[in-house]
């Protein structure tokens, strides 16, 4: 009777586990059949963050490292061989062009000066007296003089009118020779050092006497990479055409004169494959000194642009691309780079008003999807 009672409870519990097993069962397929069946319940709770598209005119700025150097610098060399009477100038003193700078003693030039004019003096006697003579033979008449003696006559002064040239000529050395003697500044700049003193013996065997540096205005050179190069060819016509260069000094002031492009070396530097270009700074004060180093700011604005995060542009072979949400609606589109600023791209203004960035990833979705937009300004 005993085992008859066992057997009927095991029988109602397996009985009762197959029912419960059957109703999860059920359930479980239920729910997974209404998920599969309501996509739009799910977008429902998907919400898209998104920012305005705004657009701006935004300052696009690159830096490099340049160098000043001097446009003109004239090493002092006297062509002539004398002592020092005079010393006009000192080391380091701004100089304008044609500022007296030294004197060497003119007294032996001078000298020779007037003995080249007494020179051509003499010779210019001789050449009239020949003249003269010459004239005389050929008024006469045939039988007045010989044939040989007219042809001394014509010889004789084309040697006098020769030899009054060449002195003539040495007139002309020995002015240039005296003017030597007066050294003057052949451009503005600053008076480098030097140890010269009155009395001093120079000639040109004695080498550079001083150096002059023009500092105003001056020139800084910095180099651009083959891409950089090209990349401002492709936006311009004229590098720099649209571009404002300044410069730092060494203590991070920024100057005061904004420079001007002038011109770029004729070649690409092949060990660092970049473009040497030379600005063209106003150095009224004399700030900027040769052979110091300055950081070059070249900036450019550009007018009506949208400026995105570089992680939102897709790039594909076909173009670059960037998703935004249009009437509410998830939307990609080309997008039209024009410049790189550090994190971010500047772009071609295309969008419409009211676009807006789509800062979440798009939804796959067909029609009109049902989802919430949050909007971060």
């Amino acid at each position: 009777m005993e085992n008859k009672k066992e057997r009927r409870i095991y029988l109602w519990l397996l009985f009762v586990l197959c029912l419960v097993s059957f109703g999860l069962g059920f359930w479980c397929f239920k729910i997974t059949d209404f998920e599969k069946k309501s996509p739009v319940s799910e977008n429902s709770s998907l919400v898209l963050d998104a920012k305005p598209i705004v657009s701006q005119d935004i300052t696009v700025q690159n830096k490099y490292v340049g160098f000043v150097e001097s446009i003109h610098q004239v090493q002092i060399v006297p062509y002539i061989s004398g002592y020092l009477q005079d010393i006009y100038i000192k080391p380091g003193q701004f100089v304008k062009k044609d500022t007296p700078l030294l004197m060497i003693n003119p007294d032996e030039y001078q000298a020779q000066l007037k003995a080249a004019q007494a020179s051509v003096l003499r010779e210019q006697a001789s050449v009239d007296y020949n003249l003269a003579y010459y004239k005389r033979v050929q008024d006469s008449g045939a039988k007045a003089f010989s044939d040989m003696e007219r042809d001394n006559a014509k010889n004789n002064y084309k040697q006098a009118v020769a030899s009054l040239k060449n002195a003539e000529a040495n007139l002309a050395a020995a002015q240039v020779n005296l003017g030597y003697t007066f050294i003057r500044a052949p451009i503005s700049g600053l008076v480098g050092n030097f140890s010269l003193s009155a009395g001093d013996y120079v000639s040109p065997s004695s080498g550079v006497l001083l150096d002059i540096v023009q500092t105003n205005p001056i020139r800084v050179v910095f180099s651009l990479t083959d891409t950089e190069y090209f990349d401002l060819l492709q936006k311009d016509e004229v590098l720099f055409k649209n571009c404002v260069i300044q410069i730092r000094t060494a203590d991070g002031k920024l100057f005061e004169h904004n420079g001007t492009f002038k011109y770029t070396d004729n070649k690409i530097n092949k060990s660092t494959n970049s473009l040497a270009v030379y600005a063209y700074f106003q150095n009224d004060k004399n700030e900027l000194l040769p052979n110091s180093f300055v950081t070059v700011e070249v900036s450019r604005v550009f007018k009506n642009t949208v400026s995105v995060d570089k992680s939102f542009i897709k790039m594909k072979p076909s173009g670059n691309y960037l998703n935004i949400l249009r009437h509410n609606m998830p939307l990609t589109i080309k997008a039209e780079i024009i410049a790189d600023n550090g994190n971010q791209y500047i772009l071609k203004n295309t969008f419409l008003a009211g676009d807006l960035l789509l800062l979440s990833p798009a939804p796959n979705t067909t029609g009109q999807p049902d989802f919430k937009i949050n909007i971060i300004n």
